[in-house]
């Protein structure tokens, strides 16, 4: 059986889902800091491949789901999750672990429920690293 590429689950835009809260709730800024042992050029390398990565994990999560394939919804909602979880971001740790979940015990249809949960997160994730580099940045200029 294959998913419908129309299916709500599967074509949901995450921006329109994009949960509301206060950004430095987001990143738990001990935790960046520490994974990187206080290391800012680092943290910003870490930001950056997460950047350039992220969007491709989701889309292998997609792929995985539309093929009913449930060891690619696994492998990268776990590589995902070990990404956020370098910031902190605990909401997009959890909705990830919880697709990667989905993916072990083969249970597509709830991780196609979840994913625009996971893409949401993923997204609030990334305007708050966005929002740390540029803080970060502005308070380590020269003035």
């Amino acid at each position: 059986m294959r998913a419908h590429e129309n299916s709500p689950s599967l074509a949901a835009s995450p921006k329109a889902r994009v949960p509301s809260g206060d950004p430095a709730q987001v990143l738990h800024r001990e935790t960046m800091l520490g994974s990187v042992e206080n290391d800012l050029e680092l943290l910003h390398e870490l930001v950056e491949i997460f950047f350039a990565e992220s969007p491709g994990l989701l889309a292998r999560i997609r792929a995985g789901l539309a093929e009913q394939n449930p060891e690619i919804v696994e492998r990268n909602a776990h590589t995902l999750k070990g990404a956020l979880s370098n910031f902190g971001a605990h909401r997009a740790c959890h909705a990830a672990r919880e697709l990667e979940i989905c993916g072990r015990e083969a249970r597509l249809e709830d991780a196609a429920a979840a994913f625009p949960v996971l893409e949401a997160e993923v997204a609030v994730a990334s305007n708050a690293l966005s929002d740390y580099l540029r803080e970060v940045k502005g308070e380590h200029s020269p003035r």
